[in-house]
């Protein structure tokens, strides 16, 4: 039987979930079940050893990266962040995220670090799953948004934040890490994702006129940048026409998003190009 619950701390306020009210005291945890994967904190040094083993295997992380330590993910557990992991049938660990807690003009929100599934649970909405269970320590810590970064040249991911979580993409940061990974330079879209009920604003629908990859066409009072849909065509590149690319995407972000829009949707268009919709939100 699919159960959610969740119990949390350090806040001293009542929190709702799922028809339950708990009251906090200390310490964060969070937990739920869905299709056989169950979500709940990383509590134990074993769980967050784990973790770090996962995020190596699921990055493809070079032996001498130090990705992060597992005192991190109880640090945070014990300050307002989260460490959540989500578990299969047999115990295992197939997924996990992070996050801590930050401020803009004074006003905090939740920022999620890392999301991490190991591809044999993909497709199962781990991810998904996951993000929830996230959203509900920073509800509980009385924050009311959540953000987080991702290349906008993985089509994939980016169709996971802005069409299935309903987030916006609100900021561009050209090579926000100041460091290259296994996909080049680290280009960042920081999305925005109000945790409180909102009506999605319309997308309308794919354009029949698709633009090259790097290239932005208005259509009325919305922009189509295309992108690879998938990131093996960035991978199989020649390394500078790859880099030309990013440059062409990240001129487009920086114009589309300085002038205040925000990207709304990313969709395939084919097997080849992917459309992000930019609008007004």
């Amino acid at each position: 039987m699919d159960t959610d619950y969740i119990f949390a701390a350090f806040v001293l306020t009542a929190c709702s979930f799922d028809g339950r009210t708990v009251t906090h005291t200390f310490g964060i945890t969070v937990g739920s079940s869905m299709s056989g994967i169950t979500t709940r904190p990383l509590a134990t040094t074993a769980e967050r050893l784990a973790a770090v083993r996962l995020y190596r295997v699921v990055f493809g992380l070079a032996p001498d990266d130090p990705a992060f330590t597992p005192k991190l993910l109880s640090a945070l557990r014990h300050a307002g962040g989260s460490a959540v992991g989500a578990f299969d049938e047999d115990d295992n660990l197939v997924g996990f995220t992070y996050g801590f807690v930050g401020l803009d003009g004074g006003t905090p929100y939740h920022y999620s670090q890392t999301a991490a599934v190991d591809p044999v649970a993909q497709g199962r909405g781990v991810g998904r799953q996951l993000k929830r269970a996230q959203a509900e320590v920073a509800r509980c810590t009385g924050v009311r948004t959540m953000r987080w970064a991702y290349d906008p040249l993985q089509a994939r991911n980016a169709h996971f934040n802005l069409d299935v979580l309903g987030a916006v993409g609100r900021w561009f940061h050209r090579d926000l890490y100041d460091m290259e990974d296994h996909n080049g330079r680290t280009d960042r879209v920081v999305v925005e994702w109000v945790l409180d009920a909102q009506t999605p604003t319309p997308v309308p629908p794919l354009p029949r006129d698709v633009p090259e990859w790097g290239e932005c066409r208005a259509d009325g009072d919305v922009g189509w940048l295309a992108v690879p849909a998938s990131s093996d065509d960035l991978r199989r590149m020649e390394p500078g026409r790859a880099l030309e690319l990013r440059d062409r995407v990240a001129d487009e972000l920086t114009r589309l998003l300085g002038a205040g829009q925000v990207l709304l949707s990313c969709r395939r268009v084919d097997d080849r190009t992917a459309l992000y919709c930019a609008g007004a939100r």
